[in-house]
């Protein structure tokens, strides 16, 4: 579709492919302007026949590209080139999560915990803002080269699914109907608890290498999500603790209502499981059994029947067996929750526990020292404060005294200063430069926009606004004007102009004349202008224009001057080459130029010899014919 070389939008230049899909094609391409790396997106051309796909597809980019958090690959542009629609992306270095799973196999559980609650910190940044993905899978979350995640593709479902396609429509949303919620299968309304659901498909395949559902055809698998129960992960993986299955099978609950009601909900009860803790979600269980508990002592024959554990009314209940067999299935389960415990103490390190020290009001790398000392591991986050100086740790979850498991996490609460504060001067930066001193001073990055400067060079930074020094909200949004280089104005063609008047018709533009002297030409006037360069057009304001000026000169009349003054303003007029020949006269003053050639007025070329007739003093012998009375005289 895209052969590298070829441009884009007149400055995004395709250098080799990045990935395929059913809606898209993904390249690398460089961009000329600024001359950074971008991921290009374009769009496949059965959707540029689709106009209303295409205005959905625009606002939704335009929404997606307000969208700033470093969990968020960033949108930069998007654009038509000859009918082909593109999106230009911020390019991350790293795998997708879906490359990463295939090379990896399962994931541990703290890795896809760790995963899935960045993915959900996102998520909720967007819901936040009234954009609901509606795509989220594996190929569509990246892994940096630090580790870092970041989900991608936001706006871009929504237009699809607005457009009315089918979980049937090849190519659109076929791709991805492993990771549909059951709404989405039914063409139901959807909500931020859609990407709930397919984040708990995300992290069930981060946790057994596979999907929940799996068939023939995409609508084989939406009708699974819909009308079937998923194994928990721990039948695949004997490894996965019970609350890791309980926060899993909560995310896919069949009716959004049962499920998180946010993804920051979700975010929390993965935190919690890293922080050792006690998660909110509880096992789910069918709707026809009953858990038997046996009590310990003298009374094993007692039993104590637990109330179901309501669950989605999804798959009708199998029918009732026997007492007796009932007892023996329970018996059996017992000892396979009392063995499964036992051997997931063995596989944590027992039931050892450390205490989560004081940590708040150290500085954050005397606090991450101390966690490690005390076999504990510290995730950092920021936030603002107008009393703790930056980089000091304002609190911690779990807080001191917090018995938890050894290598547990501890959420680190580390000040970014106070509320408010001056915004950076970024003036003559980079973009990146300037993205980045602002998220570090604490603001948030918002649009960028170009104009034309003549001072700044392309590319750089011109101003921000709010304007740079002003004293701001921490979080606010600053946005980032780029210089788009100097101003283009129309050249005017000042050639056949005199010197005086080319220069200051083309300094009335704003361009900058250099006079150049050209090729003597005795048919011009002298001080013409007989070629330009640029000729005209569009040009940037300032820049040089080199105008070539003809360096013939007006012969001054020297006639009736005395023969040194006449040399003497010649040489001045710029004519150093002069030859005397004399005129012997009886009337007439000695020594007085009666005649010259090239006559006075004329135009001549300054190298040209200019020829004076001058009166013979009387009584001075005769000059042979033909010798001037005055040597020639040459000035260098």
């Amino acid at each position: 579709m895209s052969e590298p070389g070829r441009l884009f939008g007149g400055r995004y230049e395709v250098t080799g492919p990045l990935a395929s899909g059913g809606m898209a094609e993904v390249f690398i391409a460089r961009d000329r302007l600024l001359g950074r790396p971008v991921a290009l997106k374009i769009l496949h051309p059965e959707f540029a026949r689709d106009r209303a796909f295409i205005e959905r597809f625009r606002r939704e980019a335009q929404s997606a590209a307000s969208l700033n958090d470093p969990r968020i690959v960033s949108i930069y542009d998007w654009g038509s080139d000859g009918g082909t629609y593109f999106l230009v992306m911020e390019f991350v270095e790293g795998k997708s999560l879906k490359e990463v799973i295939q090379s990896e196999g399962p994931l541990t559980p703290e890795r896809a915990e760790e995963i899935a609650a960045e993915v959900c910190s996102a998520l909720y940044y967007a819901h936040r803002h009234g954009i609901v993905h509606r795509d989220v899978k594996p190929a569509n979350i990246m892994i940096n080269g630090e580790g870092k995640t970041k989900v991608m593709d936001f706006g871009i479902a929504r237009a699809l699914t607005d457009s009315g396609a089918t979980v049937t429509q090849t190519g659109t949303v076929l791709g991805t109907a492993n990771y549909l919620s059951p709404e989405q299968a039914q063409a139901m309304p959807v909500d931020a608890r859609s990407d709930v659901y397919s984040v708990g498909v995300v992290l069930y395949e981060m946790l057994t290498a596979t999907v929940p559902f799996k068939a023939d055809t995409a609508v084989a698998i939406a009708y699974k999500h819909v009308r079937e129960a998923p194994k928990p992960p721990s039948a695949l993986v004997a490894q996965i603790p019970p609350e890791l299955d309980a926060v899993v099978l909560k995310a896919l609950a069949k009716n959004p209502d049962n499920r998180y009601q946010s993804a920051d909900e979700m975010r929390l009860d993965l935190e919690r499981l890293l922080a050792g803790q006690a998660v909110e979600a509880t096992p789910v269980l069918p709707t026809d059994q009953t858990v038997a508990m046996v009590a310990s002592g003298p009374t094993r024959d007692a039993t104590t029947v637990m109330p179901p554990v309501a669950r989605d009314p999804v798959v009708p209940p199998p029918r009732r067996r026997g007492l007796a067999l009932g007892l023996v299935l329970v018996m059996i389960a017992a000892i396979l929750v009392g063995a499964g415990a036992l051997a997931y103490r063995v596989i944590s390190g027992g039931s050892a526990s450390v205490a989560v020290p004081k940590i708040v009001g150290l500085p954050v790398d005397q606090a991450l020292t101390f966690l490690t000392q005390n076999k504990l591991k510290g995730v950092t986050q920021t936030a603002f404060s107008d009393t703790v100086a930056p980089n000091n740790v304002i609190g911690q979850n779990p807080t001191d005294g917090t018995k938890v498991k050894p290598n547990s996490t501890v959420f680190v609460t580390v000040s970014s200063g106070a509320q408010k504060g001056p915004v950076p001067d970024v003036t003559g930066k980079s973009l990146d430069d300037a993205k980045t001193a602002l998220t570090n001073a604490g603001f948030n990055v918002g649009s960028v926009s170009q104009e034309f400067n003549a001072t700044i060079p392309q590319g750089q930074v011109t101003r921000t606004d709010p304007a740079a020094k002003a004293t701001a909200q921490r979080g606010q949004t600053v946005n980032i004007f780029q210089s788009g280089g100097k101003q283009p104005t129309t050249l005017t063609n000042v050639t056949t102009f005199d010197q005086a008047h080319a220069t200051q018709v083309l300094k009335d533009e704003g361009f900058n004349p250099v006079v150049t002297p050209g090729t003597c030409d005795t048919t011009k006037a002298p001080g013409t202008v007989i070629s330009q360069n640029p000729t005209g057009g569009t040009v940037p304001s300032g820049s040089d224009v080199n105008i070539t000026v003809n360096p013939a000169k007006q012969v001054p009349d020297v006639t009736k001057m005395q023969q040194t003054d006449a040399i003497a303003a010649l040489q001045q007029a710029g004519f150093n080459s002069v030859k005397s020949q004399p005129q012997a006269q009886l009337l007439g003053i000695p020594g007085q130029v009666t005649d010259q050639s090239p006559k006075g007025g004329a135009v001549a070329c300054t190298g040209d010899t200019v020829t004076l007739t001058v009166v013979q003093s009387l009584g001075t012998s005769p000059t042979p014919s033909g010798s001037p009375s005055v040597s020639s005289t040459v000035v260098p």
